[in-house]
C-alpha cells in the first residue's frame, strides 16, 4: 500500500508538472471578474478588472479587496468618473493594472476615445490615473497617455527593473488583420508619463499556432535575474484561450517563446484560462487569471477570477493546481 500510495502521489506530481492543472480548480472571486490584476498591500490583497455590471450598477473599474486571496468584498468603483477622453457610451474601461510609486498608486487602463478613428471604428488608447489609496477613486489624465499609431493600443502592463519603471503595450493589429507587436517604453520617475523612444519587443508576436493569430495581456516579470514575459493568446471567448511565456534578455527584449507553451490551457472545469497576474504574497509566487463560468449559456456566462500557485522548476514556470 505504502509503494501504490509514493507512486499515486509522483504521479499527480507529474501531471502538474507536464500538463498544467490536473485537479478541479475553483474560482477565488465567483462572479464577472475579468482581467484581474492582484496587488499586495499592507493587510492582504486588492483586485481590479474591466468593467462590468454588478448588482445592477456599472462599474468603470471594478475593485474588491482580500485578506487572504480566497475571501473576497463585493466589488465597488476604483474610477467612478470616466476619463474626459474616454466615450461615455458602452464599457469602455478595460484590463487595468496598478503599480504603487512612492505614496500614490498609479492606473494604466485601455479606453475607448471619443473621436479618434481607425479603419474599423473608434481607436483604443491607453490612459493613467493616480490615487492616494488603492481603492481610489482615481483621477484620470484628461488625455491618453498613448494611443500608439494608427491602430491604437491596449492592454498596458507597467514594471519595475530596479529603480528604471517600464509600460508595456499591445498593439491593436488583430483588430484589423495586421501582426501583432508588444512595446516596450520607459516611464518617468512617478509614472504618469512616457519616457525615452518605444522599442518593439522581439520574439512577442501572434506567430504560434496556439496562439490563434492574437497575443495579449502581457506581463513582465523577474525571477532570479532572468526576464519573462507572460501573456494569454488566442480568442478570449472559447476554450483555445491560453497563457504562455516567453524568455527576455532584458526588459525590451529580444524575447524567445517557451517550447512548452501553452502552460495554462482549458480543462473540463476551466475554460479559456488567461489574462494573467503574477504576484508574491505569503512567501511564494501566485498566479491570477480569469476563466469562463457557464460558456455554454449566452445569457449567463461570465469570467471568474481564478488563483494558482506557481512555482519555479528549472528555471521555467510552473503552474500547480
Amino acid at each position: 500500500k505504502t509503494i501504490m500510495l509514493r507512486s499515486l502521489l509522483l504521479s499527480v506530481s507529474v501531471l502538474g508538472v507536464t500538463s498544467g492543472l490536473a485537479h478541479a480548480v475553483t474560482p477565488a472571486l465567483d462572479i464577472d471578474f475579468p482581467d484581474p490584476l492582484v496587488l499586495p498591500v499592507d493587510g492582504g490583497l486588492v483586485a481590479y478588472s474591466t468593467n462590468g455590471r454588478h448588482e445592477g450598477k456599472r462599474l468603470n473599474v471594478p475593485f474588491s479587496r482580500s485578506t487572504d486571496g480566497k475571501s473576497w468584498n463585493a466589488p465597488t468603483d476604483a474610477m467612478p468618473v470616466l476619463p474626459r477622453w474616454v466615450r461615455s457610451s458602452g464599457p469602455d474601461i478595460w484590463a487595468p493594472e496598478v503599480i504603487k510609486i512612492g505614496d500614490k498608486y498609479v492606473m494604466y487602463f485601455t479606453g475607448r476615445h471619443k473621436t479618434r478613428m481607425r479603419p474599423d471604428g473608434l481607436t483604443l488608447c491607453v490612459g493613467v490615473a493616480v490615487a492616494d489609496k488603492p481603492d481610489g477613486p482615481f483621477q484620470a489624465q484628461s488625455a491618453p497617455l498613448t494611443c500608439g499609431g494608427e491602430l491604437g493600443v491596449i492592454d498596458p502592463s507597467p514594471f519595475r527593473d530596479g529603480d528604471d519603471l517600464w509600460l508595456y503595450v499591445k498593439t491593436d493589429g488583430n483588430c484589423c488583420g495586421v501582426p501583432i507587436g508588444i512595446i516596450a517604453q520607459r516611464l518617468t520617475a512617478d509614472g504618469q508619463h512616457l519616457a525615452g523612444q518605444p522599442a518593439l519587443v522581439t520574439g512577442v508576436t501572434n506567430d504560434q499556432p496556439w496562439e490563434g493569430g492574437v497575443v495579449e495581456g502581457e506581463q513582465m516579470i523577474k525571477h532570479d535575474g532572468q526576464y519573462y514575459m507572460i501573456y494569454a493568446a488566442n480568442d478570449y471567448g472559447g476554450d483555445k484561450y491560453a497563457t504562455g511565456y516567453a524568455v527576455c534578455a532584458g526588459p525590451a527584449g529580444p524575447c524567445r517563446d517557451a517550447t512548452e507553451n501553452p502552460i495554462l490551457k482549458s480543462q473540463p472545469d476551466l475554460v479559456g484560462p488567461g489574462h494573467q497576474s503574477v504576484f508574491e504574497f505569503q512567501g511564494r509566487t501566485w498566479i491570477a487569471y480569469h476563466a469562463w463560468r457557464h460558456i455554454d449559456d449566452r445569457r449567463q456566462r461570465y469570467r471568474a477570477m481564478y488563483i494558482s500557485p506557481l512555482d519555479w522548476v528549472d528555471g521555467k514556470p510552473v503552474i500547480r493546481p
